[in-house]
């Protein structure tokens, strides 16, 4: 088996709002022989592809999980690692005016580049966890026939329950640093964030990408909750649900037609994201979208496991389509 790293241009990231490099590292799991089908793997908020390459104490690495799942029978495939890390944790893989054109880049850039120089199928399948799982999910549903196959694992959905509830006290963790303008000063000027700031940049994050507002200061969108009250603002919360992919089934059933679907989530996930999964679903019975779903006993975090399950599905739903 074979790793490789290469270095990228995007095109798509050239002047991002940001200022994130548009020079990208992508990693890459490569089977000998070929051609093989291939899998776009995504990580969370706040990952990146080095947490695929990490190994842990009593935990594999991604290439040497594929190594043993293949020795055990999975088909070959190949797996690219991207580096998706922006200055705010990630993109949710959207389009926005505010972080950058990450789904352009993956989409029409990154793997059109990987089926040019490696031996690739042609068909593509997309995975990830958390915030990857929501990219696997949101750019199946918004690039029909891109990817014939997708596994998300405990991802971003139902946000009324996923989100909102965290809202209040990342308000008070903005209120004790002095305010928005203070808090966002101090994040970029650099250093280890407190536990308290990830529900701060997640909210900021995902406000950047959910309800964009290039004109809004210091940070460019409209943040989901009052500042003073730390009540949500339901005409903002209301633009977020539009991305929620428990909503968006009802409108792209049809570009979900044909693929081969893993869905899962952990019965104790930290941040309810369980009940998102079972809200996505139910969308997917109510329209008709084959699938396959299951929950665990687990949370939110050391999920690596999971992949012993999806990685064959993926695999096999892929290499079965081209025969």
């Amino acid at each position: 088996m074979s790793l490789k790293l290469r270095r990228v241009k995007a095109t798509a990231l050239y002047d991002n709002p940001l200022g994130d490099p548009y020079e990208r590292e992508v990693a890459l799991w490569v089977p000998p022989g070929g051609p093989h089908p291939a899998l776009l793997a995504l990580p969370g908020f706040t990952g990146s592809h080095y947490g695929f390459l990490n190994r842990r104490w009593r935990s594999e690495s991604l290439p040497e999980r594929l190594e043993r799942l293949q020795a055990d029978g999975m088909p070959p495939c190949i797996v690219v690692m991207p580096d998706v890390m922006t200055t705010v944790g990630g993109s949710q893989y959207l389009d926005t005016p505010t972080i950058g054109a990450y789904a352009t880049w993956l989409c029409d850039e990154l793997l059109p580049l990987v089926d040019a120089e490696f031996p690739t199928t042609g068909s593509w399948g997309v995975f990830g966890k958390s915030s990857g799982g929501y990219g696997a999910l949101h750019l199946s549903m918004t690039r029909p026939g891109r990817f014939q196959a997708l596994a998300a694992h405990a991802p971003d959905c139902g946000f009324a329950y996923g989100y909102a509830p965290d809202f209040p006290a990342a308000v008070e963790s903005i209120r004790r640093a002095g305010g928005l303008e203070a808090w966002w000063e101090r994040f970029l000027s650099g250093g280890e964030l407190k536990g308290e700031d990830h529900g701060v940049i997640n909210l900021i994050a995902m406000s950047m990408c959910y309800s964009p507002n290039v004109k809004a200061q210091p940070i460019p969108a409209d943040l989901p909750v009052d500042l003073e009250t730390g009540e949500t603002r339901s005409e903002v919360f209301e633009r977020w649900a539009a991305f929620d992919p428990a909503e968006m089934v009802s409108g792209h059933a049809s570009n979900l037609e044909g693929m081969s679907i893993w869905l899962d989530c952990g019965r104790r996930d930290e941040f309810r994201l369980q009940v998102g999964a079972r809200m996505v679903r139910r969308a997917f019975q109510a329209h008709g979208v084959a699938h396959h779903y299951e929950e665990h006993e687990g949370g939110h975090f050391k999920l690596n496991s999971r992949l012993d399950l999806s990685l064959p599905f993926l695999a096999q739903a892929l290499t079965k389509a081209q025969r």
